[in-house]
């Protein structure tokens, strides 16, 4: 089985690390917050794993823990072990949110999603010397479809009206 939602280096690579041309200090925080992400709160866990692509809330991260599908070590103290487990749980069960159930009818992954969207908003920055969020509202999606031997291929170009602001030297 193909595993549709973030991993955890995936995550950081793509949600948490600045975007290239970032201040070096941005670079040095988001270190500093991977290096100490863990333990989580049950909510702070939750909330990480929403960004990795699942429909995960604390009641759900409870219920789990009633299961005795993941066993953190102190209540409230979910380790990177524990978040692991859960996010299994959630890939084996397919508990996506709504941009990873989209990436699954897509044939490709949610980093194959969001990889493609924040280098169009890094070259589209670079491009227009401005700040183009990586934000789908922005661009529009193409999709190359899945083959035999190959996942869908994603790629994005701005929506015309954005290229246009930007081309004016207004700001998006």
């Amino acid at each position: 089985m193909t595993r549709i939602g973030l991993t955890l280096d995936e995550h950081f690579d793509l949600r948490v690390k600045p975007r290239e041309g970032a201040d070096p200090t941005f670079h040095e925080a988001a270190q500093e917050e991977r290096d100490g992400m863990f333990p989580m709160t049950t909510a702070a866990a939750s909330q990480h794993l929403r960004s990795r692509g699942y429909d995960c809330r604390p009641a759900i991260l409870d219920a789990l823990v009633r299961q005795g599908v993941v066993t953190p070590s102190k209540p409230d103290a979910w380790s990177q072990a524990d978040v692991e487990a859960a996010a299994l749980h959630f890939e084996d069960a397919g508990l996506y949110s709504p941009y990873s159930a989209m990436c699954l009818a897509l044939g490709c992954r949610y980093a194959d999603f969001l990889r493609p969207l924040r280098e169009a908003a890094e070259r589209e920055s670079a491009k227009y010397g401005r700040d183009v969020p990586d934000d789908d509202g922005y661009f529009v999606m193409h999709r190359v479809p899945p083959r035999a031997d190959s996942p869908a291929v994603i790629s994005f170009t701005l929506c015309d009206d954005i290229r246009e602001k930007l081309e004016r030297g207004e700001g998006v």
